[in-house]
């Protein structure tokens, strides 16, 4: 907390609990105990909901068998850490701010229970059983809150004497009350009630009766406690002294901390003339259940300001809001003996929510597709014994019902999703706006305190959301307290203000990949025995088993890709390899087993067993651990040629480029006929021909795999993923595809071949086909970097985004914000902490780094991350919007879907979310909200222009990508003779489909100009991104009509329109629950991929183009 000119004024408050304050700094006060487990539950603070959480959590352990894993519990001033005893690997790490409700066992004095808050505004109970009463720990814990909240009161009360005192004018003497201090966890009474469970809305702390002895009645006077006599009564718990000596203080009114009150000044009113009445507790509806004299037994709005913000007099249950800014994966933190550090542990869920039962009424059960770690890193989630055997999760335990499948029983038809601001909304009253926002302050853990310096610009985008809604939906009016918080319009954008991303994200928040491996190794040993493969119950415990390891090796596996990426060494390639042979016995045991549970599974009439089992029994494994070392090897061999190669100058042999960025960058710009030949050669002859070495052996392996796991060859499963039928009907429907975009193609190619034929006279055939190296691209899959030589109305030049970008004086960072911006104005995600810390924004100077544009789902604790060597261009403005459309999809079904159906809907899918913005973002009509383009810049002329640059980069790219595959595929059917046309084969391929040369002769006995493209070394199917490009045209056309658009399609725009994004999220968030046609269907009402949506778009350049080639004379075709 920043020190403000009154600190001088606390010093005698603050310094009489300094001792006891001192108790909780470092590792803090040290509990040894025993886990139960962990429940979600659906409000943050109810007595009776815990108790029967706690009754129904040990329960399941003794069901079970198991036995709890002890645990050490440090209270500290910022959290209560949890570490596993033995290991001493912090399971998770809970705010203070964050426990809203404690709860002691009334038929067990050494068992208690805490809700936790989670960011996602999850409520969290975790059962907890101490080496000796748990009323020592809890009091502890109260008087820890104490401690938290005098620190807060003081700063306030300290500003509100700032803001008062007048120096230059001294005033009357007068009676001054002195600094309020508050008081020790004091003993309640014996509770008078019959039952132990109170039926009333709780407070913060719920004894049992007679937990603890009752305490001497306070003064009716707020008197500052004497330094000798605030020993802390948990000092006397802890260590045997007698409580009694403990002096009580009055607590300070809400009312006076807050300023809720109408007067300005103090007003002392003699002891006589006042009724002696209970004092009201500022944190009373958090501490519950605590009958004293100094605050009442049941909180309301009436008496409790911090309790009427958040309900109403009579307390009911909300559902909890829906927050985008969580952490999507319920993994533990790595482990850290010797610094351990706050961090969350928590649990994805979905974000659609079923209506909340009433309070007295069992939660329902948590979902088992998605666990949580096992013991001894993380306690699994604790369910009914009655419902525990569905990997879905259970139904509320009121229900009656018997379900059909497991989807109608373990996912309950949800009410309509509500929009984040909607569900805001229901939890927040009509109170005064300063009100509001200095209890936000409060509850955020202080992070928009007026005087906090360090602004959270992740946490103040949640606080913008909050105020636009209150803002709109409540007419309030905003005091100079609101603006000076939240200067959340102005980005602020310079590398610095990312930078902060770095020192708030715990570096060592990532993969124990030792720790994991051995959790791995040992419940490899636990698999559950199979004595019926048609057993849905024995199948459901088999996934669960199946899932545990096979979360854990997904992250460990992305870790390691991603250190090796974002590094080329030796030490990376290495310990890639040895990760692959350690996961390696894994696959081998489960892949036969998920086929085998497939088959039966068949028939089923759970769709949802037969659709996980499907895609778990898709795949190879390789027996031959030679064989996995060797291909993993000559695939990071390959990664490493592709990153490293160099083209030198003819004659300077020392002075050499990398592709990223120089070659690329040359490729765009250069319009020399020369240099861009001798820079298409050098890539190809360096980069290519090494590869060709290394390819080749690679994918004999990868086909014998395929092989032995039942395919013809690597093709067959590669087009199994895509579920568009079997081989013949998959090519089928690529081949009709490219056939009906041909047309339009074919207009396209003669335009630009005739164009370039009048700049490059005599340098090639003008009724062929067109060189490779003049079209703006190394492997000119895109052709829209020479629109200046092409461009229909030169008069009416389209904007330039780079020189705009230039201009505006725009950052690197600022790209990424702004297309952040895009996303979360139409309801997306905003990216996480974890994305501004750890992406590869820029290309590193100290090492080699594999430069090709990427997005990482690293599966653990809300880390995702983009790999792009940024460069300040239109090129990766659209770039950008790509790859962080991965991210939102990453997003979206991983808070929505169980582990299991984490993924594209197929791999099409992936790749068109970002590239359906990308238009969105560069079309006329944004880019004039943008301020980039003059609205009456727009017209006729300026419109063909744009849409010849978008044919240039979209329709031009099919049949590159056409081609990528269909060459891949006579390779790994063995019908290419490697020999005598691996190469020409290529290139045979690329003129018969796209009209395309190579830019000088080739040979067949050395050059594999295939393996120049990123995508051949790194074995990354292709057709997946022509799948891609007619899908985001299918997705845009859709996200148009619901705008309302049905004509001019590329002066469509819906930045804003958070209707069109809520369609567009729902079929995010379906990942692969369901087939890719029905996902389509369920935003555009088509259930197969189809090229008339592209050809809608492009109609009116299509029309122009015919007339234009017709008027200029240029022919159509190149054969």
């Amino acid at each position: 907390m920043v020190d403000t000119p009154a600190t001088t004024t606390t010093t005698s408050t603050t310094s009489s609990n300094g001792s006891n304050a001192k108790k909780y700094e470092g590792d803090g006060l040290v509990f040894r105990a025993k886990l139960i487990g962990m429940e979600d539950l659906s409000i943050d603070r109810d007595e009776k909901i815990c108790l029967d959480s706690m009754f129904k959590l040990k329960a399941v352990v003794r069901a079970r068998g198991e036995h709890k894993q002890r645990v050490q519990l440090n209270l500290t001033m910022s959290a209560v850490k949890v570490y596993d005893e033995a290991t001493k690997a912090q399971i998770a790490s809970h705010e203070i701010e964050r426990i809203s409700f404690v709860v002691i066992d009334p038929r067990d004095t050494r068992a208690f229970g805490y809700i936790y808050n989670t960011t996602d505004d999850r409520h969290q109970f975790w059962a907890i059983k101490t080496e000796r009463a748990a009323a020592v720990t809890v009091l502890a814990l109260k008087e820890l809150f104490e401690l938290a909240f005098e620190q807060f009161t003081n700063t306030e009360k300290a500003k509100q004497v700032n803001q008062t005192t007048v120096p230059s004018s001294p005033t009357p003497s007068a009676p001054v009350t002195s600094p309020v201090q508050t008081p020790p966890v004091q003993a309640p009474p014996p509770q008078q009630q019959t039952s132990p469970v109170s039926t009333q809305q709780p407070d913060m702390f719920a004894f049992p009766a007679a937990a603890v002895a009752a305490p001497p009645p306070p003064t009716s006077t707020v008197t500052p406690a004497p330094e000798t006599t605030t020993a802390s009564l948990i000092d006397g718990d802890i260590w045997g002294d007698n409580p009694s000596s403990v002096t009580q203080a009055k607590q300070p009114s809400s009312d006076d901390i807050f300023g809720f009150g109408d007067t300005s000044t103090t007003v002392t009113h003699p002891p006589q003339q006042q009724q002696a009445a209970p004092a009201m507790d500022p944190l009373a509806d958090l501490f519950s259940s605590v009958p004293s004299t100094t605050q009442p037994q049941i909180p309301t709005g009436a008496s409790n300001p911090l309790f009427g913000v958040f309900s109403t007099n009579t307390p009911t249950s909300t559902p909890p809001p829906v927050n985008p800014y969580n952490n999507f994966y319920s993994q533990p933190p790595q482990q850290n003996i010797f610094n351990p550090t706050p961090m969350t542990f928590n649990q994805a869920q979905p974000m659609a929510f079923t209506p909340m039962p009433p309070q007295q009424q069992q939660q329902p059960q948590a979902n088992l597709l998605n666990p949580n770690p096992i013991s001894p890193v993380a306690p699994p989630t604790v369910t009914s014994p009655f419902a525990g055997l569905d990997i879905f999760g259970g139904l509320p335990s009121s229900s009656t019902t018997t379900a059909k499948t497991t989807r109608d029983a373990f996912f309950p038809t949800q009410s309509t999703a509500k929009t984040i601001q909607q569900m805001q909304m229901e939890k927040q009253p009509k109170r005064k706006m300063k009100n509001f926002i200095i209890l936000l302050l409060f509850i955020s853990s202080f992070q928009f305190s007026i005087s906090n310096q360090k602004q959270n610009y992740y946490d103040q985008r949640q606080l913008k959301a909050i105020i636009e809604i209150l803002k709109i939906k409540l007419a309030y009016e905003f005091d100079e307290l609101t603006s000076t918080n939240s200067d959340i319009e102005h980005h602020n954008d310079n590398h610095k203000q990312l930078e902060n991303y770095e020192t708030e994200v715990d570096p060592n928040d990532h993969v124990d990949i030792e720790l994991w491996n051995k959790l791995n190794e040992k419940d490899m040993k636990k698999m559950p025995v199979i004595d019926d493969y048609s057993d849905e119950i024995v199948a459901i415990k088999w996934l669960k088993w199946y899932i545990r390891i096979a979360v854990r090796h997904h992250q460990v596996g992305a870790f390691l890709n991603w250190n090796y990426v974002t590094n080329i060494t030796k030490e990376n390639q290495a310990a890639m390899t040895t990760q692959n042979l350690i996961r390696s016995p894994f696959s081998r045991l489960v892949l036969p087993i998920a086929k085998k549970f497939n088959e039966h599974m068949k028939y089923s009439k759970d769709d949802d067993l037969k659709r996980i089992f499907g895609r778990l029994a898709s795949g190879t494994v390789s027996n031959n651990n030679d064989d996995v070392k060797k291909s993993s090897e000559l695939h990071a061999q390959m990664e490493d040629i592709y990153s490293t190669t160099k083209v030198c100058e003819l004659n300077d042999n020392k002075k050499c480029y990398t592709f990223s960025p120089y070659i690329e960058r040359l490729m765009q710009i250069e319009k020399d006929y020369d240099r861009l030949l001798w820079a298409w050669k050098g890539w190809h002859d360096g980069c290519g021909n090494k590869i060709r070495s290394v390819y080749l052996p690679y994918i004999d392996l990868l086909n014998k795999n395929s092989k032995e796991n039942g395919y013809h060859d690597l093709a067959e499963r590669w087009i199994e993923d895509y579920e568009m039928g079997n081989v013949t009907e998959f090519e089928g429907t690529i081949d009709q595809i490219l056939k009906d975009i041909m047309p339009l193609y074919e207009q396209l190619h003669a335009y630009v071949r005739g164009r370039l034929c009048s700049k490059y006279q005599n340098r090639f055939d003008c009724n062929g086909p067109i060189p490779a190296h003049i079209l703006g691209n190394m492997w000119a899959q895109t052709w829209h970097d020479r629109l200046d030589d092409v461009i229909p109305y030169p008069d009416t030049p389209l904007v330039n985004i780079t020189d705009v970008l230039i201009k505006k004086q725009f950052s690197i960072d600022q790209m990424y914000t702004t297309a952040e911006s895009f996303f979360t104005s139409i309801g997306l995600y905003p990216m996480t902490p974890k994305f501004w810390a750890r992406s590869m924004f820029r290309k590193p100077t100290d090492r080699d780094v594999v430069c090709h544009a990427s997005a990482s789902d690293m599966g653990y604790h809300d880390d995702y991350r983009v790999k792009i060597c940024t460069e300040i261009n239109d090129d990766y403005f659209y770039t950008i919007h790509h790859e962080m459309g991965h991210v939102e999809y990453y997003m979206a079904y991983s808070e929505n879907q169980p582990y299991v159906y984490r993924g594209g809907a197929n791999s099409g899918f992936h790749e068109a979310i970002g590239d359906t913005i990308g238009m969105f973002a560069i079309s006329p009509a944004h880019l004039i909200k943008l301020g980039f383009l003059q609205e009456e810049a727009v017209n006729s002329h300026y419109e063909i222009n744009f849409l010849l640059r978008l044919a240039l980069q979209k329709v031009a790219f099919l049949p590159f990508s056409y081609v990528m595959d269909k060459y891949r595929f006579l390779l790994f059917r063995n019908e290419i003779h490697r020999e005598h046309e691996l190469n020409s084969k290529w290139w045979a391929l690329r003129i018969q489909h796209g009209g395309i040369m190579p830019a000088a002769p080739r040979n067949d006995e050395i050059n594999f100009d295939a393996g120049a493209k990123y995508h051949i070394p790194s074995n990354v199917p292709y057709l997946r991104y022509f799948i891609a490009h007619i899908l985001q045209f299918q997705f845009y056309r859709a996200m148009c009509r619901l705008q309302g658009v049905t004509k001019r399609l590329h002066m469509c725009d819906i930045y804003g329109n958070k209707d069109v994004g809520e369609k567009f999220k729902e079929m995010l968030s379906m990942g692969c629950s369901k087939s890719w046609s029905e996902i389509l269907e369920s935003l555009t009402g088509e259930n197969k991929l189809e090229s008339k949506a592209m050809l809608d778009y492009f109609q009116p350049l299509y029309n122009w183009l015919k007339m234009e080639n017709l008027a200029r004379g240029y022919p159509v075709g190149w054969i």
